[in-house]
């Protein structure tokens, strides 16, 4: 498969009926760049489908000792679909490649947004912190932490919907393992139950989406019980916190709930 992956074909010589490959795809522009790859904008040349193709090195993930990452993150992708994650389509290898196919979100991430406006309307944080929280809830129930809350991890779309990308430290608990000691994720967005290496469990994600919605809004100090933390005790203890008053859940989770502020996301 590696010998044909980098040569242009017919449509009529491709057999789509195949695993899916490289030469399935027509490879278009560059979107963004990693530690471990690239990513680009991708047409399936059968249906005409845009996708994101997140190319992953092999040899940069051994010398990084991140293969059991890349192992868990396709594992759990395979096995999770929501409206506001960038969802797993294909995933295939080559000699020196791994590729994941995922939905293209093409609006820019929020860190390149708050470097353009410095931070955001109430109401637009609101909107972004609910589509993350719905992701973490449908996340949690599937005993998934996604360990990395950041806003260079949230990709907004046309329609400044706000989606969670990027699960390659993410940890899928077990009830034979129901916390676990490792320090991942990035420092600045830690709980402090992950510093403390006393063992955590999904609430780690809502610290750090606090910490987000801090960095877009204002600054304020955190909870650092995991006990005391908003949507450590149920999503709808959370739903029902007076900052999310009026919103309507359901609407948002369908994207039929319009984002009360559009920011240009064109380039």
């Amino acid at each position: 498969m590696g010998g044909c992956c980098c040569k242009e074909r017919d449509k009529e010589d491709i057999d789509f009926t195949s695993e899916p490959n490289l030469s399935h795809f027509d490879l278009q522009n560059l979107i963004g760049q990693g530690v471990f790859g690239k990513v680009r904008i991708v047409r399936h040349k059968k249906t005409g489908r845009r996708f994101a193709l997140k190319y992953v090195n092999k040899s940069i993930c051994i010398k990084q000792k991140a293969i059991n990452n890349i192992i868990t993150e396709r594992k759990i992708l395979e096995h999770i679909h929501h409206s506001l994650i960038t969802n797993l389509h294909y995933a295939f290898q080559d000699d020196d490649t791994l590729f994941f196919v995922l939905d293209p979100i093409l609006g820019g991430d929020l860190r390149f947004h708050l470097k353009q406006h410095q931070s955001f309307p109430e109401c637009q944080v609101r909107h972004y912190v609910a589509c993350i929280a719905l992701s973490l809830n449908y996340l949690h129930s599937k005993r998934i932490a996604h360990r990395d809350i950041k806003p260079e991890n949230i990709l907004l779309d046309q329609q400044n919907y706000a989606y969670l990308s990027d699960f390659n430290i993410a940890f899928q608990f077990s009830p034979q393992q129901p916390l676990v000691w490792s320090r991942s994720g990035t420092v600045a967005y830690m709980a402090p139950d992950v510093l403390s290496k006393r063992g955590y469990s999904t609430s780690v994600d809502w610290w750090s989406l606090g910490i987000v919605a801090f960095e877009l809004l204002f600054g304020t100090l955190l909870v650092k019980s995991p006990h005391q933390r908003l949507g450590c005790h149920g999503f709808e203890k959370l739903k029902s916190h007076p900052w999310f008053k009026g919103l309507d859940w359901d609407k948002l989770e369908k994207k039929q709930l319009p984002s009360p502020c559009l920011l240009d996301v064109s380039q």
